[in-house]
């Protein structure tokens, strides 16, 4: 099944070269899926419904082939010409794609370890999002007249704001700013950018990734832990027994 998803995967990514493809590249996208789908079937066959479904890959699978089988339909060409609905249904058979993840070594304990890294860092994270939000009414209230680009309403800050957290082109705002105000506000401008790209870009970016980190190395040192500890223990039976032997 992986030689399978990657000869379709690659199909897939041929096909993006393609616009409005059809014919014998669609009929081949079409016929993994359907295999797919066969591949589901017998499954639930020999293992039973409830078994089958219990697998969190089993679904995942599952649900991968079901929006992706609808693309079959564009096989037999445009059923319904000008509405456009089927034909956008094609875009799912994108998702096939995933399921080379199940494939990926320890791809368990690497889902687990960001799970655990994600209940470390959700309390910053969420303090971050509060920081942006607060901080996006603000730079509203205050620039959004001189720079309506990027600031013209809180949903625009938002996006401005999130832009300069990451350090993505935060010297073009102050700029911007400056060419439409005078000369004190161009210096606070330039101050007060400055100021919330290392609070929130440089110290918030920065502590979040951080914790994120560290919690997904903990999880891994917690098997290392384990192994040593497991490995004392041995140790030790191997030294009862030897002095049991002495004795």
């Amino acid at each position: 099944m992986l030689v399978l998803v990657l000869i379709n995967t690659g199909i897939i990514f041929i096909s993006g070269f393609i616009p409005d493809y059809g014919g014998l590249l669609l009929i081949i996208d079409c016929v993994f899926t359907i295999l797919f789908l066969i591949e589901a079937l017998v499954k639930i066959q020999v293992q039973g419904f409830m078994k089958y479904w219990s697998d969190g890959w089993n679904r995942f699978d599952f649900i991968l082939v079901m929006l992706a089988l609808p693309s079959c339909i564009n096989v037999f060409g445009d059923i319904l010409p000008g509405t456009g609905m089927l034909l956008s249904l094609r875009t799912m058979r994108a998702f096939k794609a995933f399921r080379m993840l199940k494939f990926v070594p320890n791809i368990d304990k690497l889902l687990n370890g960001i799970k655990l890294a994600f209940k470390a860092s959700y309390l910053v994270t969420f303090g971050l999002i509060v920081l942006l939000l607060v901080f996006s009414i603000v730079t509203t209230f205050i620039f959004g007249s001189l720079s309506p680009q990027y600031f013209g309403n809180p949903a625009l800050s938002v996006y401005s704001i999130f832009r300069l957290f990451t350090i993505e082109g935060w010297y073009e705002m102050p700029e911007a700013i400056a060419q439409n105000g005078g000369v004190f506000m161009a210096v606070f401008a330039r101050i007060y950018f400055s100021l919330l790209l290392f609070l929130g870009g440089i110290i918030g970016m920065s502590l979040v990734n951080s914790i994120f980190v560290d919690a997904m190395a903990a999880d891994n040192n917690d098997d290392v832990l384990e192994k040593l500890s497991h490995l004392e223990r041995k140790l030790d039976r191997i030294e009862e027994t030897c002095m049991k032997k002495e004795e």
